[in-house]
């Protein structure tokens, strides 16, 4: 045996998964084709984790769907199966092909069948003509079943005509949803237009496991229906023949494994034939159970790959995101090269692009993308940098500032990269590889070793020998206030500030930046604090 636990599901499930596919793989094809178009490079790299996410969704979907093949035996914890008996009570049972009619047979087998059961075994009565009805409920007490047969005839239902569909759609309730005793639904008729069914009815006797097992009665050459003035005629005049039909009956047990038991020719029914297929398939268990032979499910396998595929891919993920920050120019970027042509220019033709329309801030951008393919990292954050002043789009001052931030990182300006993600932030704040750039220059910047600090001023005279630029590189110290000058010229020999005089001094260099400030500024590396765009 071999088939689906949720056959029903297997529609909506793989419709879904298929235009999920559909589209990703429609997003990756673009996004592939235009950076593929602009030059860059590893313009694949996302294809396997792509698939693998792809692989398992589809796994997860046969997990749900729960592929069966094969059957397993099954310990159930009872000694006797459910049975609903479902007695046709339409005008054709009046029939007398089967003398001395087709519902009187089927009342006998029925008595037949419930006196067989098993002392374990329940069961329950119904009736089905135009519409179908359980009578009762399950039962141990077979013997009070026994009694109402008799009172079974063809005027219980108003509608007349002949539905098996209706009759074991309402036999259904019957069986308990929480209970794993063997279900079985034994119906006795003539067929006729037992062949209206659903496909929806008939599987969900598949999945609810409910098996239909049919004794037919009547013959194959039929009989008239009498009614009060003789003959029953059809619309167009038409004595009726009433016959048995067994295409129906096939159906419903083909679907459920069930099985299709003819009357002998006198309309007598077999009863132990009737419980034997009924039964089939189960036999007696260690501490009075049943053995039940069940399709085996398999949707451990398919669940197992699924979880395989997605840790493979969160592993791949963090190993990237553990080796380096993720340095990509985005879609955005590839817009912005494609709206400048069809295809991705030439790094001269973006240069005279940018000599003719110098605050064209998307050229900007691209020429900033071209230079950094071209291993110059150093002129792309120069043009990176310029359309930054000159964007006026949120989307393309994020572009800027996030490009920026790579080419300083690059070019190891680690403090200056985390100004420039700080600044994409501010526009794109959803940005999530911003956020783990911006992580991965503040953590590369905490690394690096703190700059030496610098040479505190020293009263001492410098060495006779000590070279003139090593000399130079001193800050200047702040020039004394006017002294009196001694007759020997020499300073240290001049007399201490009176305090007034001290005082009177520091309110005349109160302006004065302190010398490290000074000769930092005179040098050229005054603190950076990144661009402010």
């Amino acid at each position: 045996m071999s088939g689906l636990a949720h056959p029903d599901w297997a529609a909506p499930l793989l419709g879904a998964w298929a235009a999920l596919a559909l589209l990703a793989g429609a997003a990756a094809w673009r996004a592939r084709g235009w950076l593929a178009r602009l030059g860059a490079r590893g313009v694949g790299a996302g294809a396997g984790r792509d698939a693998a996410l792809s692989a398992a969704l589809l796994a997860i979907v046969l997990a749900l769907l729960g592929p069966q093949l094969g059957t397993r035996t099954v310990a159930v914890p009872a000694d006797g199966i459910d049975l609903v008996l479902l007695i046709d009570v339409s005008r054709s049972m009046d029939a007398t092909d089967a003398p001395p009619s087709r519902l009187a047979r089927a009342r006998e087998a029925a008595r037949a069948v419930l006196s067989g059961l098993a002392a374990g075994d329940r069961a329950a009565l119904g009736v089905y003509a135009g519409a179908g009805a359980l009578l009762t409920p399950l039962t141990h007490d077979a013997a009070a079943l026994v009694e109402l047969l008799p009172a079974l005839d063809t005027e219980w239902m108003s509608d007349r005509g002949s539905r098996l569909a209706a009759g074991v759609e309402a036999a259904l309730p019957a069986f308990e949803a929480a209970s794993a005793r063997p279900r079985v639904v034994l119906a006795l008729g003539d067929g006729e237009r037992a062949a209206l069914v659903s496909d929806e009815l008939l599987d969900t006797l598949a999945n609810e496991r409910v098996r239909v097992v049919a004794g037919v009665i009547g013959s194959a050459a039929g009989a008239t229906l009498m009614g009060p003035a003789g003959p029953l005629r059809d619309w167009s005049g038409e004595i009726v023949v009433t016959r048995r039909e067994t295409r129906g009956f096939e159906r419903f047990a083909a679907a459920s494994e069930g099985a299709v038991l003819l009357a002998d020719e006198w309309g007598a029914l077999d009863a132990n034939a009737l419980l034997s297929a009924a039964k089939r398939g189960l036999r007696p268990g260690p501490g009075g159970t049943i053995l039940r032979e069940l399709p085996a499910t398999y949707s451990t396998a398919p669940a197992a790959l699924a979880f395989a595929l997605l840790l493979a891919e969160l592993l791949a993920g963090a190993r990237l995101r553990r080796a380096t920050p993720r340095l990509r120019r985005g879609a955005l970027a590839a817009v912005a090269l494609l709206a400048l042509g069809a295809s991705a220019p030439a790094l001269d033709e973006l240069e005279a692009r940018v000599r003719e329309a110098p605050g064209d801030a998307r050229a900007l951008v691209a020429l900033g993308m071209a230079r950094a393919e071209a291993g110059d990292p150093e002129e792309a954050a120069r043009a990176f940098a310029a359309a930054l002043v000159r964007a006026r789009e949120p989307e393309l001052i994020a572009l800027a500032s996030y490009d920026l931030g790579v080419a300083l990182l690059e070019l190891g300006d680690f403090a200056g990269a985390g100004d420039a993600f700080f600044d994409a932030l501010a526009y794109a704040p959803r940005d999530a590889e911003a956020k783990f750039n911006l992580e991965w220059a503040l953590r590369a910047q905490g690394s690096e070793p703190p700059p030496p600090p610098p040479p505190t001023p020293s009263s001492e005279p410098p060495p006779p020998d000590a070279e003139p630029e090593e000399a130079a590189e001193q800050p200047p110290a702040p020039e004394p206030a006017p002294a009196p000058p001694s007759e020997a010229g020499d300073a240290a020999e001049q007399p201490a500030l009176a305090p007034e005089d001290v005082a009177r001094w520091l309110e005349s260099v109160r302006d004065v930046p302190p010398p490290a400030l000074r000769g930092a500024g005179e040098a050229g590396s005054a603190p950076r604090r990144g661009p402010q765009w």
